[in-house]
């Protein structure tokens, strides 16, 4: 497969049962970081606040993970982990409220009276889960055919792709259904391995 190695229940547990070792912890944040990072930015806050956010969010997640239970049929982590982020960025808003001495709207995204958190957390994953899989899959094509994907995803017509790079339309649709097909495996097996 891919040199990324997902997250595990049995990591998930450990973390949960306080076994907060160094190895554990960076597999971790190597899983979730940029997913906190989309989360964040997904409730219009900047990338510089985003970036200091996202840490502030890792160190609340490893100071309350042992009072997380896993149980994903009552709660998934992600909407959990999602909790912990949001009101990380209510309390950045507050204070940054108080400081300024004027009041700056907290996003729709982050009150805790929004009633569409599980699918914000949910459409935030997805497109964590596709960014990974395409960075898992790209080892495995050449410059042409990753060339021929990425343009026929930027809304380039095929006959376009064909003269820019002088390999034929047929070979082009078969090249974009290999990315594909291979994009879409990745997809289910990090859907199945992450929690």
């Amino acid at each position: 497969m891919s040199d990324f190695q997902p997250t595990r229940v049995t990591l998930l547990q450990r973390l949960c049962n306080n076994e907060k070792d160094e190895l554990s912890w960076n597999e971790f944040s190597d899983a979730y970081k940029r997913y906190i990072y989309l989360l964040i930015r997904g409730m219009k806050i900047d990338h510089h606040d985003a970036e200091d956010l996202t840490q502030a969010s890792l160190l609340g997640i490893w100071e309350r993970i042992s009072d997380f239970n896993y149980s994903p049929d009552s709660c998934k982590f992600r909407t959990w982990l999602y909790r912990i982020v949001r009101n990380k960025v209510i309390d950045h808003i507050r204070k940054a409220n108080t400081k300024k001495n004027k009041k700056v709207d907290i996003p729709n995204a982050a009150t805790h009276e929004n009633p569409e958190i599980e699918e914000i957390a949910e459409k935030e994953w997805r497109a964590h889960i596709s960014d990974r899989a395409f960075q898992n899959i790209q080892s495995k094509f050449s410059e042409k055919v990753l060339q021929c994907f990425n343009l026929s995803i930027n809304g380039r017509s095929t006959s376009d792709i064909a003269k820019e790079t002088g390999i034929s339309e047929q070979t082009i649709y078969v090249y974009k259904q290999r990315v594909k097909d291979a994009l879409c495996h990745e997809i289910r097996i990090l859907n199945d391995k992450w929690s």
